[in-house]
């Protein structure tokens, strides 16, 4: 958003938004009285276990068109978090699973990419899985199967680890992250304990 100069509803020159005397992240059209926003985007991911397999995506788009990651992309208008969660893996990996079936996991921030981000987990008695036109492939992965060296996003491999840390336990934590270019700190907030190991 900081890129444009012009408002995109009426062409008018954006001026950056006073509001009690301090600068805010937003812009304001002086013609059309319009503020245009530049606020984090919302990221939903899925962690799907297969006994202690995890399912990864090979991507097919850009960036890191051809590395691995655990399946998801932005949420959408007009649908709920899980919606968005439930609508990527079933586009980037062939398996549908109901909203509702899919459980809080992870949740944070990534401040140097401007994102937020919502992750849930679910079980499926299948390894099968199809990749969608935005993947190359797809595949469950042990954790020592898993193509560390090929991952998309290593920023994030901590979690990856934790959600193997938590197959292998069986405990099932609900993780916060806050990520920046200096630090990661993954910690949870509450615990349940579950069969579904």
């Amino acid at each position: 958003m900081s890129d444009l100069n012009y408002c995109p509803e009426c062409a008018g020159p954006l001026l950056s938004h006073l509001v009690g005397g301090e600068e805010r992240n937003h812009w304001y059209c002086q013609r059309c009285q319009t503020p245009h926003y530049d606020y984090p985007r919302v990221v939903v991911t899925t962690f799907i276990a297969s006994g202690d397999r995890l399912l990864w995506v090979q991507r097919g788009l850009e960036p890191r068109r051809g590395s691995w990651a655990i399946p998801g992309g932005f949420m959408e208008n007009d649908e709920t978090l899980a919606e968005g969660a439930a609508r990527e893996l079933q586009e980037e990996a062939g398996i549908v699973l109901p909203p509702d079936q899919l459980q809080l996991y992870m949740m944070g921030t990534i401040t140097f990419i401007n994102q937020i981000y919502v992750g849930f987990r679910a079980t499926v008695d299948t390894l099968f899985c199809l990749p969608g036109e935005e993947s190359m492939d797809c595949r469950f992965y042990t954790r020592d199967e898993c193509p560390w060296s090929e991952v998309a996003y290593p920023q994030v491999n901590d979690s990856i680890a934790q959600a193997y840390d938590d197959l292998d336990s069986g405990t099932f934590d609900i993780w916060q992250a806050e990520m920046t270019e200096s630090r990661y700190e993954l910690r949870p907030v509450s615990r349940t304990r579950t069969d579904e190991a």
